[in-house]
């Protein structure tokens, strides 16, 4: 049975008000830089517990569409906060759906700007993308995506509530029940997800909530958080919490470097000078076998694996670490194979060069854009 939308957000708002009263609204005060550097540098600032750069990304993209925000806030919740913090989640798309309480709050940047506070304050679990990282990436688990992709829907709703399966296998049947596993394939039906782990378990109210993400994001990984809460849960909750391993922010007239990655025009700009400019790195690609032409692809995610993903508070549990193992499952990681550690290694050894390199490539005077 799953719990009524209306009760479930409009308790959660009664919390999300009382820190919009107890903490003050920030000036908006824009990151100078695009939009789409400041997206990147939105998500990894709350990933590092950087407040302040956080809220100075969400206020250059207000400053562009207010309406697009959030969709961002619901899929960084999901992906980075995830079942550390469910109920902020619930704050957000409760936030997200009644326009009426956001104007009687002060308006959207206010109630927007405590959202990323406490998601950059709060303990964090990136479980749910390492699952869909796992499940769409690993060349071991092929087999597992073919018999997903052949079943018919009975079996996979099966194998979606079994708790005794593998998570990854229960959630390779959940990505295909949902629509969210390969194109063309033969199921999507997402409302199906929802209700079979309604079903499953005691915990109807995080399946409406992670339902009401889904429909405002559309992001797969909203799909797989229930899994993850069913799985948290039975492991006895929360159990470690640690900060990863972070290297020094490398601020470039204000704008982080981590937020110049490849998914950004520029970001893939700096990855072609690196690659140029390193003929070691050259040889170490070539050595993989990888085509020149995703060689920028590639360093990209092997920054990130460095500094872009990385997160404080960080909940720490056994499936969860496992799904991480031997490093988060970004194409990179497949592709690279035995090959990964060392690449890793040199890049991160040439820390210092690669931030000569990016000052070169990001124009603060083109904010506006």
């Amino acid at each position: 049975m799953m719990f009524p939308d209306a009760a479930l957000f409009d308790y959660f708002l009664l919390d999300l008000a009382d820190g919009i009263r107890g903490d003050p609204t920030p000036l908006a005060d824009p990151l100078p830089c695009d939009r789409w550097i400041a997206r990147s540098a939105f998500q990894k600032a709350i990933r590092r517990g950087e407040v302040a750069l956080a809220q100075r990304a969400l206020a250059n993209l207000y400053g562009h569409d207010p309406r697009a925000i959030w969709r961002h806030l619901v899929i960084i919740a999901v992906e980075d906060v995830g079942v550390a913090n469910v109920d902020l989640l619930a704050q957000i798309v409760g936030a997200q759906r009644d326009r009426s309480w956001r104007i009687s709050m002060g308006g959207d940047w206010s109630v927007m700007a405590e959202l990323v506070r406490q998601m950059a304050d709060s303990n964090h679990c990136q479980a749910a993308c390492d699952l869909l990282l796992r499940a769409s990436n690993d060349p071991a688990l092929e087999p597992v995506r073919e018999w997903a992709l052949d079943a018919s829907m009975s079996t996979l709703t099966a194998a979606m509530a079994d708790s005794t399966l593998p998570l990854v296998d229960r959630g390779i049947a959940a990505l295909a029940v949902g629509g969210g596993l390969a194109e063309g394939q033969p199921h999507s039906d997402p409302a199906a997800v929802f209700e079979v782990m309604a079903e499953a378990g005691s915990f109807s109210h995080v399946v409406a909530t992670c339902k009401q993400a889904w429909r405002v994001s559309r992001n797969p990984m909203a799909l797989l958080l229930p899994l993850v809460w069913q799985a948290w849960s039975q492991a006895g909750g929360t159990q470690l919490v640690k900060d990863d391993p972070m290297v020094a922010v490398q601020l470039i007239e204000g704008v982080p470097g981590y937020a110049l990655d490849q998914f950004t025009r520029t970001g893939n700009q700096i990855s072609r000078a690196i690659i140029a400019g390193d003929q070691e790195l050259q040889h170490l690609l070539a050595q993989a076998g990888i085509a020149k032409s995703v060689w920028p692809r590639i360093v990209g995610d092997v920054l990130f694996l460095i500094e872009g993903g990385t997160t404080v508070k960080r909940i720490a549990w056994d499936k969860a670490e496992l799904l991480r193992h031997p490093s988060r499952w970004l194409p990179a990681v497949a592709t690279l194979g035995h090959h990964l550690p060392a690449i890793l290694r040199h890049c991160q050894d040439k820390g210092s060069q690669i931030a000569k390199v990016r000052p070169r490539y990001l124009s603060t005077s083109s904010a506006s854009q």
